[in-house]
């Protein structure tokens, strides 16, 4: 039996968990992210999915020899142990928000997880987005790349002159939390007007209000809805001047763009997107290139593969591309 590695995909929506061998894929589970109970409740989640997938695959634990988990962010460290500190997961943090069901304010995502897993390695979603895009996808042959995920929230990673950034405590670049003025909405982070609150899934949803969700707000633009239009074109001019500003600080060349909110609206969303950011300081934005991520669905999957693969599979999977080939989905109730 070949070696097997665990990857897991943390969202403020969905967690997948996926294990995978030197041949590719194995099997992929999903399942809605628990929001509820303590502040252990997604930790003990990951555990469950990830025993879930060897019972599922009959497969023994004893072939696992890593773990990837990607996340939403950012980080915290705390007594030397990374803590999630996502504004989309923990509701403590801005609780007069009221879009979160549970008042935490930090995820012990470490501390829980180191006592279930040894080879363990986490890393926020849009970093270990950054390094899938540039080993397998669309930033293949980038030494200066950035990734940014569109979604329930926003996150970004980057490679400068060929080098993976990550920050004090693995954060850098979080480009979701960029201000961009001075009045707006509040993120859930607690700031005012930052790139997430006026261009994130949630904030597209809360703009244009009456509890839509965000794909009902785009089904709404389709259909010709001028609240909707103004809502959608609002959040995409914010969304590129937030790019034009991070750009400025990092003068990168390709800016690859993933995440559910772009990947099921991108014909709309990409000439708005570029149409803006193309207005900035053109000396620095001139010859920056736009690419859609090349890995799709399966992005959060192999940006957590991307963490621990062992360097002998990286070669034979850039050319086998198995996320192509994976098997079907097996989707959890909650």
């Amino acid at each position: 039996m070949l070696d097997i590695i665990a990857s897991v995909d943390i969202g403020a929506t969905k967690i997948t968990a996926s294990l995978c061998n030197r041949d590719g894929i194995i099997i992929r589970i999903y399942q809605r992210t628990r929001l509820t109970g303590d502040e252990g409740s997604i930790p003990d989640q990951v555990k469950e999915l990830v025993d879930t997938c060897f019972v599922k695959a009959r497969l023994e634990k004893d072939k696992l020899i890593a773990v990837g988990i990607s996340t939403a962010g950012p980080f915290q460290r705390m007594d030397g142990k990374l803590h999630l500190v996502s504004p989309n997961i923990c509701g403590g943090m801005t609780p007069e928000r009221g879009v979160l069901p549970n008042s935490w304010r930090s995820v012990p995502i470490e501390k829980e997880l180191s006592k279930h897993f040894k080879n363990l390695v986490i890393q926020n979603d849009a970093v270990s987005g950054v390094m899938a895009e540039r080993t397998f996808g669309a930033g293949k042959g980038y030494e200066n790349l950035l990734y940014v995920t569109w979604s329930t929230g926003i996150g970004t990673g980057a490679f400068v002159d060929g080098k993976l950034i990550r920050g004090k405590n693995g954060n850098a670049p979080h480009g979701g939390h960029v201000f961009l003025g001075d009045t707006g909405p509040v993120c859930g982070c607690g700031n005012t007007c930052d790139l997430e609150a006026v261009a994130s899934g949630t904030a597209i949803a809360l703009q244009y209000g009456g509890g839509a969700t965000t794909a009902e707000v785009f089904e709404a633009y389709s259909r010709g809805d001028a609240k909707a239009k103004k809502v959608i074109q609002e959040a995409a001019t914010y969304f590129a001047r937030g790019l034009a500003s991070i750009n400025s600080v990092l003068d990168t060349k390709m800016i690859v763009i993933g995440g559910s909110v772009f990947l099921n609206n991108r014909d709309l969303l990409l000439p708005l997107v570029k149409e803006e950011f193309y207005r900035s300081f053109p000396a620095l934005s001139r010859d920056v290139l736009f690419a859609t991520s090349e890995l799709g669905e399966y992005l959060g999957d192999i940006a957590a593969i991307s963490l621990v693969i062992p360097e002998d599979w990286i070669k034979e999977w850039r050319t086998t591309k198995p996320w192509e080939r994976a098997p079907d989905t097996i989707y959890l109730d909650g």
